[in-house]
């Protein structure tokens, strides 16, 4: 069996139930992110942990609080268990205003605070400081660090998970790595918070081959990093292009740009085109462009400059 231009898969049991603790992929999860592997659950994506922490944390009523907008899914999972969705309005400019969101939790006592940083979809990035301050605040409250676009912004509370009995931190391999596909992501905790969760953990969760994938994908990290690196380049090059064009970007440590553009209708002009998209409602229209290659991002630039009518060509 082949992954694309990577290893091969001599021989496996599909007869056998994979390992429910993936034991392997925690050890090698554990020397990227510089924790040990009992800090760490393995999911279905960072998106499975999310709904089994609020799961095993809220009962009916119970409150969770974030920014909005943020990861729309937060609310899903909240309504699946019925839990009560807050959401702090971000400003205008989409930064996250910290002292609002610890002042509305001290009035509300949230059983969850879910920090989303970068904040998909604005790509915010929340200053370390602010993130000691909100939990030196609320204590009281479980603090979720959504840390799925981490890799490309170089802020991270990882090393803050012993000093904090209620911090978690959600990591993917679905953006950096490139594994959507196979959806996998992990929490990272102190061992009393992951002991805890692990009592509602769904037995064998993650598969044979998806187990075996990621776990040859973080033995090739610094295939990783060189792509994180490139990322930060092609954003900033899209970034100053797109300004050129007259478009407001906003300030983004995630692999996209979140966007106002000149041009009305954007998203149903380029998927027209073959150029896709994603389009946002915050009392007005906004588009998140994700950050492509070198090649993708010059075609995606050449459209625009078409819609344009050709004014900016060369």
């Amino acid at each position: 069996y082949l992954l694309k231009d990577g290893f091969n898969i001599e021989s496996f049991s599909p007869n056998l139930y994979p390992d429910s603790d993936s034991k392997k992929l925690r050890e090698k999860m554990s020397a990227y992110y510089g924790c040990k592997a009992d800090n760490i659950i393995v999911g279905n994506g960072s998106s499975e942990i999310i709904n089994t922490v609020i799961n095993a944390y809220c009962e009916k009523d119970d409150k969770v609080m974030t920014f909005v907008p943020s990861f729309s899914m937060y609310q899903t999972y909240c309504d699946l268990c019925s839990a009560k969705f807050v959401g702090i309005q971000s400003e205008k400019d989409f930064s996250q205003n910290i002292d609002k969101l610890i002042s509305e939790a001290n009035k509300q006592k949230p059983k969850v605070v879910i920090l989303c940083t970068p904040n998909n979809p604005t790509g915010y990035v929340t200053k370390r400081e602010d993130v000691v301050k909100l939990l030196d605040s609320v204590r009281n409250s479980l603090v979720i660090l959504d840390e799925a676009y981490a890799d490309f912004s170089e802020s991270s509370v990882l090393d803050l998970i012993n000093e904090y009995e209620n911090l978690i931190v959600m990591r993917t391999m679905s953006k950096a790595f490139g594994l959507a596909g196979l959806r996998i992501g992990c929490l990272i905790a102190n061992e009393k918070t992951v002991k805890y969760i692990w009592k509602v953990k769904i037995p064998y969760n993650i598969n044979i081959l998806t187990q075996y994938a990621a776990e040859m994908a973080l033995e090739n990290s610094d295939r990783v990093r060189d792509y994180i690196s490139n990322v930060k380049e092609l954003r900033e090059d899209l970034t100053n292009e797109l300004e050129k064009l007259n478009f407001l970007i906003y300030p983004s440590g995630a692999n996209f740009l979140f966007v106002k553009s000149p041009i009305d209708n954007l998203y149903e002009k380029l998927m027209e085109r073959g150029a896709l998209i994603r389009k946002f409602n915050y009392q007005e229209v906004y588009y998140r462009i994700t950050v492509g290659t070198s090649e993708e991002n010059m075609i995606l630039l050449d459209e625009i400059k078409k819609l344009m009518g050709g004014i900016y060509e060369n």
